[in-house]
């Protein structure tokens, strides 16, 4: 499985910039992804609005943080290929005010 990396993921690094290790966390699932793929990897939905492109939205547990993945981050990202994601939004609850700014900030990076 191959993973790349939207340009913008690291203005997402700065906004979660409180917050412990997210470059780590984002990693390790990355790790994860590659070893178990797409039916594989726990916590992981299709993400519904944007017609025939494969968008999927997953928990990513943070790490040095003592929570689950539901208070976690998100990852969106891409199918664009069998073996090959992008990740387009690496986000946490909070950091967008609501789902629909979600869905907008990830039509204007599919773009």
């Amino acid at each position: 499985m191959e993973i790349s990396r939207h340009d913008a993921i690291e203005k997402d690094f700065r906004a979660l910039r409180r917050s412990a290790a997210p470059q780590e966390s984002l990693e390790a699932w990355e790790r994860l992804f590659c070893l178990k793929g797409l039916r594989e990897t726990p916590a992981i939905d299709a993400f519904p609005g944007f017609g025939g492109r494969k968008i999927f939205k997953g928990r990513v547990v943070p790490l040095k943080e003592n929570v689950g993945k539901s208070k976690g981050y998100r990852v969106i990202f891409e199918m664009v290929h069998e073996s090959h994601c992008i990740i387009l939004v690496f986000s946490r609850h909070g950091v967008y005010h609501t789902e629909t700014e979600l869905v907008a900030l990830i039509k204007e990076r599919l773009h």
